[in-house]
């Protein structure tokens, strides 16, 4: 049953929260009230080294870092990042106002988008009472392809829109044969309202409009222009009345709409740019088909964030942070999964949970159990930009709201481990990883690919490592602790031979699917059975009557 005054937003809210975090009831996502305690740490708790990336050469990085896989907080990376200034509620509502990012997955492992005029006003209302709130951790945001629904979805936006555009200039042509003319007034209220109505005709309106912002509800003036229906005008090199320039609208407003969806991501992608440190990603050899996600945007409010985890297939990782704060905790590797990820009933996986549940045991008798295992903890600033070695577990979580951008990445430094890990997760993006390295080697010669080429080689023969603990790298704080089913298959299942089983995200999907249906059919087998087993026992018990 839905509140009484359920608005647009609350609705939309609602459906993305059902669907990522299936089961939490909707009235559920505060009931352990964790918005009324405070998780800032005093500041001397983070003991974590900073370098200045002005004065750190990149191979000094390597040598003292990289090398000896040790995190460090580096600061100065944004110096000269259009981030700086674009990357704030302001801007994100005036350029992506009905532009959808990924907040979580449901259960079949589709991904569940929200409106960045959605998320933004939850994480200014509902947001702040949620134990952990929904959380932009999008990897689509660049090159984002339009689903077969989308398209469906802006077409019928676009040309309802223009449908409506034209009645009102039949209406116009009306009053004015009439010699009667609306008031500009009036006409602003009623697009104002009809705007506030209906999200489509917004963003048909700023199309129109180049000069006026997204999501501005700016009334149309009556010009002479527009007045006359019966204005020839040229099309194309050629003469056309007014019905001609309808279909080219509603074609071109189609267009610029699918346009707007597939490009917002580019002026995203041109507000920063990989640090000197993280530019030789080999993974780029496998092309961007096969290679698995590795940049994620993300925004999110107080108590949001992700759950404890590896990153993925080995690789290392750096986060930038724009603005807010996240609280870090790491563990070196090598330490049992059940210490830092224990069961934590009736608790879920989520990062508020783990520093309720878990930090505690960690912070007991003057830190006894974090020294002894090497915890370290850190609290990045605006500015800040977190380099998390491969092999480490870690959690982060939102002190306040935060925008920033991370990343994934293979380099020479850490190839042998993420060679290994991907051999066995993922074999045939690893076969396509090798031929690229030998074509490329063949091609140029160069001792570089030599060099990779001649570790893929000499790892032939070496056992599968153990997988990490997820599969990619936890996504939004709504799908990392969505509960697995007992049919999903994750990164921890062992293969039984290489290159038996994919692990990538559409063979686990179709497999998924397979194991729903065998369990299935399994019920009604069961189901066919027991009514077999009762008119046995009723024929059993007419004769014996």
């Amino acid at each position: 049953m839905q509140p009484p005054m359920m608005t647009r937003h609350h609705r939309r809210i609602r459906r993305a929260k059902l669907r990522a975090r299936s089961e939490l009831d909707i009235f559920q996502w505060d009931k352990h009230q964790f918005a009324q305690q405070d998780f800032t740490i005093p500041a001397s708790y983070d003991t974590l080294e900073r370098i200045d990336y002005a004065k750190v050469s990149r191979e000094e990085f390597i040598e003292r870092y990289e090398e000896k896989s040790l995190p460090v907080v580096i600061r100065g990376v944004m110096e000269g990042w259009g981030a700086c200034k674009n990357w704030n509620s302001e801007t994100f509502l005036k350029k992506y106002y009905s532009q959808p990012f990924k907040v979580g997955e449901d259960d079949d492992g589709n991904n569940v988008y929200v409106k960045m005029k959605y998320f933004l006003k939850y994480a200014e209302t509902d947001g702040l009472k949620d134990d952990s709130p929904l959380y932009i951790f999008d990897s689509g945001f660049v090159k984002r392809k339009l689903t077969a629904v989308q398209k469906k979805r802006i077409s019928g936006s676009s040309s309802s829109s223009s449908s409506s555009s034209s009645s009102d200039r039949k209406t116009k042509k009306k009053s004015d044969s009439n010699g009667s003319s609306s008031s500009p007034i009036s006409t602003s209220k009623r697009e104002s309202t009809s705007d506030e109505d209906d999200d489509s005709e917004s963003e048909k309106e700023t199309d129109k409009d180049k000069d006026a912002t997204v999501g501005s509800k700016r009334a149309r003036s009556n010009s002479p222009s527009n007045g006359s229906a019966n204005k020839v005008i040229r099309v194309f090199g050629k003469r056309a009345s007014r019905k001609r320039e309808d279909s080219s609208d509603r074609e071109s407003a189609k267009d610029k709409s699918i346009k707007r969806e597939e490009e917002h991501a580019s002026t995203l992608l041109n507000d920063f740019s990989v640090p000197k440190y993280f530019k030789d990603d080999l993974f780029q050899l496998a092309g961007d088909r096969r290679r698995p996600p590795y940049r994620w945007f993300v925004v999110g409010g107080p108590r949001s964030g992700t759950g404890i985890h590896i990153d993925p297939l080995g690789t290392s990782a750096w986060n930038t942070l724009t603005t807010g704060h996240k609280r870090w905790c790491l563990f070196p590797p090598g330490i049992s999964k059940s210490l830092y990820d224990p069961v934590m009933k009736p608790f879920d996986r989520e990062a508020v949970s783990w520093f309720h549940h878990v930090y505690p045991r960690f912070a007991a008798n003057d830190f006894a159990l974090a020294k002894q295992y090497g915890m370290i903890e850190v609290i990045q600033g605006p500015g800040e930009t977190m380099f998390v070695p491969g092999g480490w577990p870690h959690i982060v979580m939102n002190l306040d709201f935060t925008i920033a951008i991370t990343q994934n990445f293979c380099s020479p430094t850490n190839f042998e481990a993420v060679w290994l890990y991907t051999r066995h997760a993922r074999p045939k993006l690893a076969k396509k990883f090798q031929a690229e390295i030998e074509r490329l080697y063949n091609k140029t010669g160069r001792c570089f690919y030599k060099d990779l080429l001649v570790k893929c080689r000499s790892l032939a023969y070496v056992p599968m490592l153990p997988m990490s603990t997820d599969d990619s790298s936890s996504s939004s704080s709504s799908s990392s602790s969505s509960s697995d089913s007992d049919g999903d298959v994750t990164s921890t299942d062992s293969e039984s031979d290489i290159g038996e089983i994919c692990m990538c995200h559409k063979c686990k999907k179709k497999r998924r699917k397979e194991l729903r249906r065998a369990n299935k059919d399994k019920k009604g087998d069961k189901s066919e059975r027991s009514d077999r087993s009762e008119k046995r026992s009723d024929k059993s018990s007419d004769k014996s009557d």
